[in-house]
């Protein structure tokens, strides 16, 4: 198995910080000028981002706009609801940073739009309700580089106001006296969504204003940029610079919904809460990596003067794609991870034409479990209008393992050679007893630039009929580990073995994931290769589907925990997200909305867990089933992976991990916890580290 290491390399972290956007605080706890009933709750969801960022260990926070949801017109309301905003921020233990958005200081200047343009008064309410319109300031560490913050007042951009003249001179001035320093630039309004070439509409910035703020960032090599509105997660990058648009603490934007291909969230798609949430950005020496803390519409009550109420948990440090240092598990992504969507003319911010998205809510679901390993068909790799999207996906950290039934077309060849370190492997899928006909002389160039070429046999039909099966029409492939038992296929591997870096192992789901991952470990340090385990969720039977989510819990934990331990073979899973219709139907690890499903939290958490022992563990460490899970032993430490904790006795000085919460528990949470589970919970044990 490839060695498993950070990314990031030695670089250290320097501080973090916090941004949010859209709280849309209401003039009154029950009071909204919103015929949506989900924003009544606005100030109670914003009350529990400030409780959790109040145990958050950050410099600063930093708010994009839309502040507050009555707009500059409405007078009173917009006064009260400012007030409450800052009743509410009083309880903030962090500096806090505002810029405004188009409900704070009215829309940018659209011909079509119904809604107040920006304009003098509208400027001057949220002057003497909020402050500034434009800020700088800098946040460091002694001894380091420090962050140079820009927040900018978007809804000034292409308004030909006087204050937009001021803003544009103010920021090229600074910017010039700031070359060679590290910036992150903060607006309310993204330049585009999907391209910087797209066409204007109503949730990005006119052209002009478009050119003119992306010269800067190529100009001045701008970080990063987090910019607001659009109430959904999107990620791009241009000339260098990570450009993030963040989720809203209060609502989502319904008329992205068609984004997904099932039934819309409650209100329409309004009241989506799993993507609700705020980022957390960690900075490195060498850059930066951003956190998603999902709030999933969590309400807070109203409490006296400016006490927080209660205390947060003891958490496990979050790992991503970058920073994941036992990248054990990766996944198939059946479904498009890189889908263009047109959405359809609303009859409210839009009305007269379509505006192209791409859904990125699988890249932030798999940056979030930090998965590093990606599985997709070969079109996926070779497509031109990807290869951007897979050079940035790569510049996250995720690398691309691609499969193809035969040889891939000689065309394809240069093309899979020009994407670098992005490629990690090939799959080569074909009959076993054709394996004479490849020539795989075309593969040797990125053989030996560190693709690894590993071969899955198709599963014939007389291999179906051995097993007992009566149904046939289903595609398998893979080896099982019993085949190289079998002399036959002993000798043929080893003849055509040297041609392959690696095989593909298939684990279905009645399977012993245990004892497979443990066999193909011992195979390929019998011979020196690095295979992968695919991992089934679905049935072997392409008419039903399991019925309960807590052993498809058990199962992916069960088999990241054995890979990491014995060094194993890198693992595939199946199924991302839910495949919910056709052949074959399971749930995933996050839904068809993309939204964490239980087994989300168990990889995520597990990950973090097991990339902080890494190095924890020598290689004469012994695994064993014991009576409550599973247990791996080196010495005098020890790590279980409990699925009976009601039933455990903690062992003096062991430390306790919710992988369902990732929390850290004391025996008596963990006895507690157990009961909230109609299947019981699953648990990380550990010991001597």
């Amino acid at each position: 198995m490839t060695a498993m290491r950070a990314r990031r390399g030695k670089s250290k972290r320097l501080f973090s910080f916090a941004v949010i956007a859209d709280s849309h605080v209401n003039q009154g706890e029950e009071k909204s000028n919103s015929p949506f009933a989900v924003n009544r709750l606005a100030n109670r969801r914003l009350r529990h981002v400030i409780h959790d960022l109040n145990q958050r260990d950050v410099v600063a926070v930093f708010h994009l706009g839309d502040v507050v949801h009555p707009v500059p017109s409405l007078g009173e309301s917009y006064a009260d609801s400012a007030r409450l905003f800052f009743g509410q921020m009083r309880r903030l233990r962090h500096p806090l940073h505002l810029i405004p958005g188009n409900h704070d200081v009215g829309d940018k200047k659209i011909a079509w739009g119904p809604a107040g343009t920006v304009r003098e008064s509208f400027l001057n309410a949220w002057t003497t309700h909020f402050g500034a319109h434009y800020f700088h300031i800098r946040y460091g560490r002694a001894g380091y580089d420090d962050l140079e913050f820009f927040g900018i007042n978007a809804q000034l951009v292409g308004s030909g106001l006087d204050m937009e003249a001021q803003q544009r001179d103010w920021l090229e001035e600074r910017l010039i006296g700031l070359q060679g320093r590290r910036l992150v630039l903060l607006s309310h309004y993204p330049p585009f969504i999907e391209s910087p070439q797209e066409q204007e509409h109503y949730d990005n910035l006119g052209h002009d204003g478009r050119r003119w703020l992306l010269k800067l960032i190529e100009r001045h090599r701008v970080e990063a940029l987090f910019a607001g509105h659009v109430h959904h997660f999107w990620y791009n990058r241009f000339a260098g610079c990570d450009c993030y648009l963040l989720p809203s603490t209060a609502f989502v934007r319904q008329d992205y919904s068609e984004m997904f291909r099932v039934s819309p969230a409650a209100e329409y798609g309004r009241n989506d809460t799993g993507k609700l949430g705020y980022f957390l950005v960690h900075v490195y020496e060498d850059g930066h990596d951003f956190e998603m803390v999902r709030s999933f519409g969590i309400e807070r009550p109203e409490t006296r003067g400016n006490a927080t109420g209660g205390g947060v948990p003891s958490r496990i440090d979050t790992v991503n794609a970058r920073t994941n240092r036992a990248p054990v598990l990766g996944f198939d992504l059946r479904h498009d991870w890189a889908e263009r969507v047109q959405i359809p003319p609303t009859g409210s911010l839009d009305e007269f034409d379509r505006k192209w998205v791409r859904n990125d809510y699988a890249l932030l679901a798999l940056w979030e479990m930090g998965v590093r390993r990606l599985r997709v068909p070969v079109r996926d790799v070779t497509d031109g209008e990807r290869r951007m999207r897979v050079e940035q996906l790569h510049h996250l950290g995720f690398e691309f393992t691609t499969w193809t039934f035969g040889l891939p077309d000689d065309n394809d060849i240069p093309i899979l050679e020009s994407r670098g370190p992005a490629l990690a492997g090939i799959e080569i899928v074909w009959p076993f007893d054709r394996i004479d006909e490849l020539d795989l002389s075309g593969l040797e160039t990125l053989k030996n630039a560190g693709v690894s070429i590993r071969f899955s046999p198709l599963r014939s039909r007389s291999d179906i009929a051995g097993s007992g099966r009566k149904y046939y029409h289903v595609i398998n492939h893979g080896l099982r580990s019993e085949d190289f038992q079998r002399p036959e296929l002993e000798d043929r591997l080893t003849d055509r073995g040297s041609a392959f870096t690696g095989w593909v192992f298939r684990a279905a789901l009645e399977d012993d994931v245990f004892g497979v991952v443990r066999e193909v470990s011992a195979i390929d340090a019998a011979r020196g290769t690095e295979s992968v385990v695919h991992l089934r969720l679905a049935a072997d039977n392409p008419a039903t589907a399991p019925g309960d989510e807590h052993p498809a819990c058990n199962r992916l934990a069960t088999a990241m925990f054995c890979a990491w331990a014995v060094r194993g073979p890198g693992i595939f899973c199946d199924t991302l997200s839910d495949n919910d219709r056709g052949y074959f139907p399971r749930a995933g690890v996050v839904d068809r909305l993309f939204n964490p499903r239980p087994a989300f939290h168990v990889v995520k958490n597990l990950h973090a867990v097991l990339g902080g022992l890494c190095d924890g563990v020598s290689g004469n460490a012994s695994l064993k089933r014991v009576a409550h899970g599973l247990a791996l032993h080196d010495g005098a430490r020890r790590i279980d992976l409990v699925t009976s904790p009601a039933n455990y006795r903690r062992r003096a000085g062991a430390s306790v991990v919710d992988l369902l919460t990732g929390e850290r528990l004391d025996a008596d949470e963990v006895k507690r916890a157990a009961a909230g589970f109609p299947s019981g919970g699953l648990y990380a044990v550990l010991d001597g580290f």
